[in-house]
């Protein structure tokens, strides 16, 4: 039989898409806060969220005569028409948070000089109350009368992780407006609202951390701050996406940002990022979602070219890895959830002066080579250690990949032709890629159903190094997609071409590999993200020898 569900269930079903967990709550009432014009909004959170969240701003307020018709369902002042949808640039359109909101919860509502209290949706208490400007909102006893969902919130921990994580991406999002949350009243962030994202990402992440951001300057729809490669982390909650200023979640974007850091990351580590996308509205649609973490761009194509565009402009700045002494820190890490920020060098600490690992006033001088595989040398700022393999792989990789732009293969001809067993997987990706294996100097033929003959290699590959360089060349294919596919085999092709680590280099090839790695792009990583130099400063050796006086 069919029947019409009861008002408080249908409010119920309802609240749900909106309000998932408590953190739920508190981007609706900031999100609220901030349409309301608002520069400050202070939060404070009692019983990971489930006791009482109390939200109040210094926004324009809800007249004392709408406050009842606030919590009605689909009451709202953000739109009238259904054109309306399609330029929607406020936070909130849908009259849904605060009826939703009230509906799992006990809330009390002071704004215009009236005080309104809500309980399951039902109104028990009206009358006048404090004449403060904005809106000050408390929520009480969330999921009470719905103790099942409050069986599926997670640990305490986690929702007062999850919670700080929703504040901290409005702070580092909008500079200009003043945060301030505090946890069972102990100050868990707070941001002065001056307006510079440096000091907003200071106040999330901590001042080494915003120190080592690179800013997005003079570029159309992306603004915002990337780390520089020396900085990451473990997990990819570093990185902050949002679409005129609203935090987002797209994979596609996510995609974008780290394809920028190929080659300059290790695997498994992931940059930090605060990336807000203005965009006309009408370009985009925010109403994909219950919960509107989601959205969907008319033009994904040019959005996600327009990011990839801005981070590579400001990773050009990107600074070299340099040594500091171990009182000053072994490593440098702020936890704003479970996974770590991490400065992750071999030391740690870093500075800044050089751009992008160049020498400001001429080339590094050889002065030998030290250990396995390292060549120092002696710089402008100072002393600097190089990874002979990895700077070598670097300069390498950077030649392979200029002979795929260009279309011309530097190869060298095999006097007799090498047979290489591979699987049937990677001589299909080796015939797709056919042209772009040219280009890089790798020439076959197919000899049998699970067999290539190798006719000519790049002219940096030795000879002896080619079936184990081929057979890894072609698995990066196979087992990558897209535009990187070739990418990821060229780094496989320079790192079995470039020189070991242990081989002994006489003074001319030290210095013809240092020449070639000043004259590098991204020269501070090799392609596979590992440092290829460490700057030992001349005022660090000044001050250790007891020079400085």
């Amino acid at each position: 039989m069919i029947q019409m569900l009861a008002p408080e269930v249908a409010d119920a079903i309802a609240a749900g898409e909106v309000i998932e967990r408590p953190a739920s709550v508190v981007k609706e009432l900031v999100e609220n806060a901030l349409d309301a014009g608002a520069r400050r909004i202070s939060i404070d959170v009692r019983g990971a969220g489930k006791t009482s969240i109390r939200v109040s701003d210094d926004g324009g307020g809800i007249p004392a005569e709408e406050l009842v018709l606030a919590f009605v369902r689909h009451t709202t002042s953000k739109l009238t028409r259904l054109a309306d949808l399609s330029v929607i640039e406020s936070f909130g359109f849908r009259g849904e948070a605060l009826a939703s909101i009230a509906a799992v919860a006990d809330v009390e509502c002071s704004s215009g000089g009236a005080r309104l209290r809500v309980r399951a949706g039902e109104i028990v208490e009206q009358g006048s109350g404090p004449l403060l400007p904005g809106v000050v909102i408390e929520v009480r006893d969330l999921f009470s009368n719905v103790p099942a969902r409050l069986k599926f919130l997670r640990s305490d921990a986690t929702e007062v992780a999850t919670i700080k994580d929703v504040v901290s991406a409005f702070a580092v999002l909008h500079p200009h407006v003043r945060f301030h949350l505090t946890i069972d009243s102990r100050a868990a962030l707070s941001s002065n609202g001056d307006g510079d994202q440096r000091r907003a990402i200071a106040a999330v992440y901590g001042p080494p951390v915003a120190a080592e951001m690179l800013e997005m300057t003079g570029m159309p729809l992306v603004t915002g701050m990337v780390s520089q490669p020396r900085l990451s982390r473990g997990s990819r909650d570093g990185m902050m996406l949002a679409v005129n200023g609203r935090p987002i979640s797209a994979r596609s974007l996510v995609y974008a940002l780290e394809e920028c850091y190929q080659g300059r990351l290790e695997r498994g580590r992931h940059p930090i990022a605060v990336i807000d996308i203005g965009i006309d509205p009408e370009l985009v649609d925010v109403n994909v979602h219950p919960a509107k973490k989601e959205v969907r761009f008319r033009d994904e194509g040019a959005i996600f070219a327009a990011l990839q565009r801005a981070v590579r402009a400001a990773l050009d700045g990107s600074d070299p890895f340099r040594y500091r002494p171990a009182e000053t820190g072994s490593e440098v890490v702020t936890s704003v959830t479970a996974s770590p920020l991490t400065l992750h060098e071999a030391p740690a600490m870093l500075a800044a002066s050089e751009t992008n690992g160049h020498a400001a006033n001429g080339l590094l001088r050889p002065i030998g080579q030290a250990g396995p595989g390292y060549l120092v040398a002696e710089g402008p700022h100072g002393l600097v250690l190089v990874d002979q393999h990895a700077a070598h792989e670097r300069v390498l990789y950077n030649r392979l990949l200029e002979r795929l732009r260009t279309g011309r293969g530097a190869s060298q001809p095999l006097l007799i032709p090498q047979a290489v067993d591979v699987e049937p997987a990677l001589i299909a990706a080796a015939a797709d890629h056919r042209t772009e294996l040219a280009n890089l100097g790798l020439e076959y033929e197919e000899f049998g159903p699970r067999s290539l003959r190798i006719t000519a290699v790049p002219v940096e590959l030795p000879s002896g190094r080619a079936t184990a360089a081929i057979q890894e060349t072609l698995a990066a294919l196979a087992e990558n997609r897209g535009d990187g596919a070739i990418q990821k085999a060229a780094a496989a092709l320079a790192c079995h071409s470039a020189v070991k680590f242990g081989d002994v280099l006489d003074i001319a090839e030290q210095r013809r590999l240092l020449s070639d790695l000043e004259a590098a792009e991204e020269s501070i990583t090799c392609p596979h993200g590992r440092p290829t130099r460490l700057l030992v400063e001349w005022q660090e050796l000044t001050r250790h020898f007891r020079r400085n006086y």
